[in-house]
């Protein structure tokens, strides 16, 4: 998957990605780059002072991202009993262990 990339003042940028775990940043400032997941400790290592035109942009990206993932959604559980991996319980009423008998 390609990395979204915001370029800020000062040569510091922000990349963006997601993973198995969920989205995750990577941070460039004054020859330094840090990995994240939380967007408070991104802001606090890119230090950008409130009301500035490279803070609103970086807020107003991450609100942006935000909003992406939580149109991303779980798929929703099949519940047909004639697809194979439903969960409705009609699927799975015959139970193989009741056909068995036990050897002593």
């Amino acid at each position: 998957m390609k990395r979204d990339r915001l370029n800020l003042h000062g040569g510091m940028s922000v990349e963006t990605g997601r993973d198995w775990d969920g989205r995750y940043f990577i941070a460039y400032r004054k020859g330094c780059s840090m990995y994240f997941r939380d967007l408070k400790p991104l802001r606090k290592f890119l230090s950008l002072p409130i009301k500035t035109a490279s803070r609103d942009a970086l807020d107003s990206w991450l609100a942006s991202l935000e909003a992406i993932d939580a149109e991303r959604t779980a798929p929703e559980p099949v519940g047909d009993a004639n697809v194979d991996g439903s969960f409705d319980p009609l699927a799975h009423q015959e139970d193989p262990a009741l056909s068995t008998k036990m050897v002593i």
